[in-house]
């Protein structure tokens, strides 16, 4: 039975965090947003018929690794001054320099410590840097109506625009939003955004897509030249066109 859409809530939310409307069906969430513990994703699939289908899936996140205690053993009898330190995963708590009595401290020091930078090793991406979706190399920047660097801007092609207008709606729109302001903290802003103002790179991300942003390589290069120039010349933005010939030098 055809699909018209899918909706994926979040915790009991009203509104929708992603609206996906063609294949391939894949939703991209980061995890870091949330709380540590118990949640539920919501699926509604709408049918073309009318018809409609839940899912709800449970699931628990676990972003923050434990706290290390030491000089406190669990039940020990103290008195007195209690001397203890806590090790938490926290980069901007650099570690102080300190003697640990005993072999077995040094060991356990260095195995949570060895936690510690795997934790932040794999999930590297804060959210600061996700809002700005990998950052291109510093050049030149271009202003909300420049070209790339700051340069001319392109012709653009207002046939290509409108088709990829619908493109935008049915494939970006769910997670950048229809105003292009994207939601702080989990998928980017468009609107004004100097990565979108680099003609380069926003080719490279549509053919390759990077961190929580797929590739949509599937398109054709018609389709990912429409999408492109879309947004780069809609809200504040005033970046000029693409053409499909940039789309298939590039692959």
């Amino acid at each position: 039975m055809p699909i018209e859409r899918i909706e994926v809530y979040l915790d009991g939310g009203t509104e929708p965090v992603q609206v996906l409307t063609q294949p391939p069906f894949k939703v991209t969430y980061d995890t870091r947003s949330l709380s540590d513990g118990e949640h539920q994703l919501r699926i509604v699939t709408h049918y073309t018929n009318g018809a409609k289908e839940v899912k709800e899936v449970p699931f628990k996140v676990a972003n923050t690794p434990g706290v290390l205690l030491q000089g406190l053993e669990e039940g020990k009898e103290v008195s007195g001054t209690l001397d203890v330190t806590l090790r938490v995963a926290d980069p901007e708590i650099k570690p102080t320099r300190e003697r640990f009595p005993g072999l077995g401290a040094a060991i356990a020091t260095a195995a949570i410590l060895g936690g510690v930078w795997l934790f932040f090793a794999a999930t590297g991406v804060t959210n600061k840097a996700l809002e700005e979706v990998a950052k291109p190399p510093a050049t030149k920047e271009a202003g909300a109506h420049g070209g790339d660097h700051g340069g001319p801007v392109a012709a653009v092609d207002a046939a290509l625009k409108a088709k990829g207008e619908t493109i935008y709606a049915a494939s970006c729109a769910g997670c950048h939003q229809p105003t292009g302001k994207g939601l702080p903290g989990v998928f980017p802003a468009l609107d004004g955004s100097k990565n979108v103002a680099d003609k380069a790179y926003t080719i490279n991300i549509l053919l390759k897509g990077k961190g929580g942003m797929p590739a949509f390589a599937q398109l054709s290069d018609e389709e990912l030249a429409a999408v492109a120039t879309y947004v780069k010349n809609s809200w504040s933005n005033k970046f000029g066109g693409v053409t499909p010939d940039e789309f298939k030098a590039a692959r």
